[in-house]
């Protein structure tokens, strides 16, 4: 077995944090010398979590709020909220069941949240995600390669983690802990038996118990968890109880270690509240990527892939002109959970939309979801994933250039060359086959089949027809052209000959658009050949296609 521990040491911050930059008051930006804009979480007296950008500029736990704001005049102070900080954890967690469907949530204990000297006890027990990721580490490349999936995943969702591996839950949650913490060097550890030599040599602050016994543990001398495990087993048991013991066993990988998993909800909806007016398709795509990997988790955990999603945009109430919310529903044709490229089609959808009014919050509605077949690994390469693979290049090409200017051509059940063939959007032909319905021909006895007249061919096949008794040209014109004539032979700037024996083409007479036509192949005197046609009532000739 192998563990991922991912600790959050901001996530009370981060949860009420804007996720976007604040924009400066107008009298700041006219102010080149405005101070930067940094945040902090605090009480009525002290500071309890400041920010990176707070942290560079001398702010940290503990200070005085008046220190603070002197050291940074820019700070904004937040206040805790411990709901928004359960659905940002709950949020973190479901994007990571994309790696695996085994995933358990730490939260500190409610001693750990209480103590505020220094925010010590809050630094050592942080917000942790733990998941198990022993079966999966061929699918995804391997420990490193799914060590950065994961830590490219949390930064999505814009959280500062610390993330530690070991064969056992309380050993990487430990390691993770420390790496937090700066207490140790290695994070990292693959064997059971290099984990029991490093928990050792780690303080004994660390543990999950260690605030409720923290005086207890000063008084005898116990340093580090190796100290703790040389102690008396009995002694141990009678001052602080038998769940010192288990853990210890627990992390060691001596003592079984049940679990309650964290459960996907049945249906996805997820929100997230700017704060702060985004007026830019830019900014809204960099939040909107923190709904997209979630639900890019929850697919995963349901084992299903969408065709389409919907995403809401809020608007601010001082824009009385436009609606209090918009939506962009985005569609694609085949079923997908790929994030990258979901996120893809949606940078594009933004780019080209423009926003009614600033947006103050977003929401995501999953929409047409079904099962998902994951492709399996072959020898040699199957059409499938090719065509796939196409699919995906037409989905971004409509993308960026609109669905319908995407065309795909299809051959329709019709004798008439021009309404022999049709151009339909890519995805609306792919969604579904829209051929006419059949009609009673007409055909004459000397009228050979026409290759219009197969089935509707699918997205990718060739028609399986017989080819004509007479060739048919590449190049059809939008509307046929009228000739003059010279004498019996029609003329298109060269006087045109006839090469091939009559073709009749009746046809059309249930749509109120009945043509009667003989066609010939003609050529110039140059070679060059032509497709002609002439009327059987009034024997005026047409040009209707050109040979390459």
């Amino acid at each position: 077995m192998l563990w991922i521990a991912v600790t959050l040491p901001l996530l009370p911050l981060e949860a009420v944090k804007p996720p976007l930059p604040c924009p400066s008051p107008a009298s700041e930006q006219a102010d080149g010398n405005a101070p930067p804009r940094c945040h902090a979480l605090a009480d009525h007296t002290r500071i309890l979590i400041a920010d990176l950008d707070a942290l560079r500029l001398g702010v940290h736990a503990g200070s005085a709020r008046s220190h603070a704001l002197a050291l940074a005049p820019g700070l904004v102070l937040l206040e805790a909220d411990p709901a928004r900080e359960t659905r940002a954890f709950e949020a973190l967690a479901l994007a990571l069941l994309a790696y695996t469907p085994k995933v358990s949530l730490v939260a500190p204990s409610a001693s750990a949240q209480a103590t505020s000297a220094a925010q010590k006890a809050q630094a050592l027990q942080s917000h942790t995600v733990l998941l198990e990721v022993g079966s999966g580490l061929r699918l995804f490349g391997g420990v490193r390669a799914l060590l950065a999936k994961v830590a490219a995943t949390v930064e999505s969702c814009g959280h500062v983690a610390r993330i530690a591996c070991a064969p056992t839950a309380w050993g990487a949650w430990t390691l993770a802990q420390a790496h937090a913490a700066r207490a140790s060097r290695r994070w990292h550890v693959l064997k059971e038996s290099t984990l029991a030599r490093v928990l050792d040599a780690l303080p004994v602050t660390l543990a999950p118990f260690a605030a409720q016994h923290e005086h207890a543990l000063t008084q005898i001398g116990c340093a580090t968890l190796g100290d703790l495990r040389r102690l008396p087993r009995d002694g141990i048991v009678r001052r602080f109880g038998d769940g010192v013991l288990a853990w210890l066993a627990q992390a060691r990988g001596e003592a079984p270690d049940p679990r309650v998993w964290f459960e996907a909800p049945p249906s996805f909806q997820a929100s997230l509240e700017l704060q702060a007016r985004v007026e830019s398709a830019e900014a809204l795509l960099f939040a909107a990527r923190r709904l997209v990997m979630q639900l890019a988790g929850w697919l995963a955990a349901q084992h299903a892939a969408l065709a389409g999603f919907e995403l809401r945009l809020e608007h601010e109430l001082a824009s009385r002109h436009a609606p209090r919310t918009s939506s962009l529903a985005i569609a694609w044709a085949a079923p997908s959970r790929d994030a990258e490229h979901l996120l893809w089609l949606l940078r594009e959808r933004l780019n080209q939309t423009e926003l009614a009014a600033p947006v103050i919050g977003l929401a995501l509605f999953a929409a047409d979801v079904s099962d998902y077949a994951a492709p399996t690994e072959t020898l040699f390469p199957m059409a499938e994933a090719a065509e796939a693979s196409l699919g995906q290049l037409f989905e971004r090409i409509g993308a960026r250039l609109g669905e319908q200017n995407v065309l795909q051509l299809f051959v329709e059940d019709d004798h008439r060359p021009e309404q022999a063939m049709s151009a339909r959007p890519w995805r609306a032909g792919k969604a579904k086959s829209a051929a006419k319905p059949r009609r009673p021909k007409k055909t004459p006895h000397d009228a050979p089949q026409d290759a219009a007249s197969a089935p509707v061919q699918s997205a990718f096949d060739l028609p399986e027809v017989p080819l004509p008794a007479q060739p048919r040209p590449a190049w059809l014109l939008e509307k046929p052209l009228k000739l003059a004539m010279r004498g019996d032979r029609p003329i298109y700037r060269r006087p045109l000959k006839t090469l091939t024996r009559t073709e009749r083409i009746e046809s059309g007479w249930w749509d109120g658009e009945s043509v009667e036509r003989d066609y010939y192949v003609a050529a110039d005197d140059q070679g060059r050949m032509f497709w002609l046609y002439r009327e059987r009532v009034g024997g005026q000739w047409y040009l209707q296609g050109l040979f390459g």
